[in-house]
């Protein structure tokens, strides 16, 4: 399943040369995550479940800049879901739909003390 959501840039994303901070893609890669747990399973729920699921890996690719006040739209699809680990693929596109960059993620599954924990089957059932 994709979804995706719509952020504007702000002065406070960019950087010296009036582009966004790469850094900022992370964090709106973050975004897209929790947004596409909300409909089914919200993830503070997960985490009230005592399941936390951390990046173990990223990887991404800038391929256009994203510049001061211009709108962008950010692709989320979820890749492979196991009750051990979850990979989410993601877009990003600015104005006039140009790809600004692609990444994945691998998140996996672990308690609050960080050792693995596998997703309940009820669970995993929802979110597929």
């Amino acid at each position: 399943m994709k979804k995706s959501f719509k952020i504007r840039t702000y002065y406070y994303d960019t950087d010296h040369m009036g582009v966004v901070y790469h850094a900022n893609y992370l964090k709106w890669m973050e975004i897209a995550r929790t947004e596409y747990f909300r409909d089914k399973l919200p993830y503070k729920e997960i985490e009230d479940m005592g399941i936390m699921m951390p990046v173990k890996s990223l990887s991404i690719e800038y391929i256009n800049s994203v510049g001061y006040d211009e709108d962008v739209e950010i692709f989320i699809e979820l890749k492979e879901l196991t009750s051990i680990k979850i990979k989410f693929s993601y877009e990003i596109y600015g104005k006039d739909n140009v790809l600004k960059a692609t990444a994945e993620t691998l998140n996996v599954m672990m308690d609050k003390s960080g050792k693995l924990k596998r997703l309940p089957k009820e669970i995993l059932d929802i979110l597929k």
